[in-house]
């Protein structure tokens, strides 16, 4: 057993999971709402699909940022998946922004009509959500919510932005078929 890993019953150190968190490859989405004070925005890669019937998915935000404040307040939001070539896009609603107009400057997105988020133009697919449950969890919440909406837009699909050892990337190609 790794020194990182501690004994029976110990959590596991939290740069070594962290370090080890890194190597799964994830796909990126910004996550917009919208409240009083305008829209607002955020990069994110904990997104899952939970349910078919009904469409369900679950994000997790760090408990008491301004976006899980947001979107429990709301109970609506956007999941914006974006495509390979959006790196400006992700690291734009990664920094500190104030809400509104100047969160959104110069990032081409037009309003929901499903009354979620702002959709950001040039995502793979955009879903507009509603909250149906929250979950605390250490410190982070879990938020299920009910797809109310998709929309893929009709621009070629050149794949994912995908995110795997601190760097943005995208597909290289096909994974080899496997045959059963």
């Amino acid at each position: 057993m790794s020194a990182d890993a501690g004994g029976p019953g110990a959590g596991a150190e939290s740069g070594a999971f962290r370090e080890a968190m890194r190597l799964w490859a994830t796909g990126v989405a910004v996550v917009t709402t919208r409240s009083d004070e305008g829209p607002h925005g955020t990069t994110l890669n904990s997104l899952l699909s939970v349910s078919l019937d009904p469409p369900t998915l679950l994000i997790s935000l760090r408990r008491g940022s301004r976006t899980d404040d947001t979107v429990r307040e709301a109970g609506r939001f956007t999941v914006n998946v974006l495509a390979a070539g959006q790196e400006a896009v992700a690291d734009r609603f990664t920094r500190r922004r104030s809400f509104g107009a100047e969160e959104f400057a110069g990032v081409r997105h037009r309003p929901s009509p499903d009354g979620g988020g702002p959709e950001l133009e040039g995502s793979a697919v955009v879903m507009t959500c509603r909250t149906v449950r929250r979950i605390e969890v250490a410190d982070h919440a879990l938020v299920v919510a009910e797809v109310t909406g998709v929309r893929r837009p009709s621009a070629p699909f050149g794949g994912p932005l995908l995110y795997v050892e601190r760097r943005y990337r995208g597909l290289a190609g096909r994974a080899p078929d496997v045959e059963g």
